[in-house]
């Protein structure tokens, strides 16, 4: 029985499907098959049912699996306190991004790091708010920027700033939107994110206490195909401050005059994971470019 091993057993019992499994450890499907009959064959237990829907955790899978991924948090913590003896930082950090470089302050944060620690490898990923927490929690992504509620427990927070937004209108609707009454709004047709974006928090607050349902044009799931839409006359959406006032200087969009709810951006990071070298250095990193950075808190809601 080796680590690979285990790491195999945890990582299908947390995708339930080999193909999955085999994409999240860059490796191909029969790799993990033979992982898993290995281990099986070292143990005398089953771990899993294979059936037509994936992999069937059996009860003695389960009884081994938190086992399991303790031997793995014990292995990964010895090389920590390892490479911290050294006085090591080095490795690739696995980053996951929600909105565009420039207002990460990702040039200045990257450029900051190859500076103060050039060992360091940083590996950025779009994605969303509630996917960048899941890819954290199952150790896909090693820390990430989120916006809005975090209620894991097992991450910790640092809040970064509190970003101003505004509802966005195309410019030809100056007249219907800059002044519109909320059931005005409400009545235009609307450029929605996906349900799972904390921006549709946003709007739920907007219009909480009043018996308004926005029209639904469009469904996307990134801030640049919803300001695109919107400079194409589609429809009206929630979107950062800077980015409404840029529509308004280059004449494309208009802002709403009323005053839309908040939204704190802050990075995540898994709790046990603090006391990491390289996690210690990228953190420094972000704060130097993030003033108003907190210290590191329990995931806490932030709207």
């Amino acid at each position: 029985m080796d680590l690979n091993q285990l790491k195999t057993f945890v990582t299908v019992a947390e995708e339930q499907h080999l193909t999955r499994a085999a994409e999240r450890l860059f490796t191909s499907q029969p790799a993990v098959s033979a992982q898993l009959k290995a281990l099986e064959g070292t143990l005398g237990v089953t771990l899993f049912d294979r059936t037509p829907k994936g992999m069937q955790i059996t009860p003695a899978g389960q009884t081994l699996l938190p086992q399991a991924r303790a031997a793995l948090e014990a292995a990964h913590s010895v090389l920590t306190h390892a490479k911290a003896i050294q006085g090591q930082v080095n490795g690739t950090l696995s980053i996951g991004i929600n909105t565009d470089f420039a207002f990460l302050r990702l040039a200045q944060i990257l450029a900051s790091t190859q500076a103060d620690y050039p060992d360091i490898k940083l590996s950025f990923v779009n994605s969303m708010s509630p996917d960048i927490i899941i890819d954290i929690r199952k150790g896909n992504l090693d820390t990430g920027f989120i916006y809005g509620p975090c209620t894991s427990a097992d991450l910790s927070v640092i809040f970064l700033e509190r970003v101003e937004t505004n509802i966005l209108a195309p410019i030809g609707w100056a007249d219907r939107a800059r002044d519109a009454s909320l059931a005005e709004l409400a009545a235009l047709p609307w450029v929605y994110t996906t349900e799972k974006c904390p921006f549709i928090a946003l709007k739920k607050a907007l219009f909480a206490g009043t018996n308004l349902d926005p029209a639904k044009l469009v469904y996307v799931d990134n801030e640049d195909a919803m300001r695109e839409l919107v400079r194409a006359g589609a429809g009206i959406a929630i979107l950062r401050s800077d980015i409404a006032e840029l529509a308004e200087r280059e004449g494309w969009g208009i802002r709403w005059a009323g005053a839309v709810p908040t939204i704190d951006l802050s990075i995540a990071v898994q709790a046990r994971r603090l006391k990491e070298p390289m996690i210690q250095a990228w953190l420094q990193q972000v704060k130097k470019h993030w003033p108003k950075a907190n210290t590191p808190e329990l995931a806490r809601d932030a709207i």
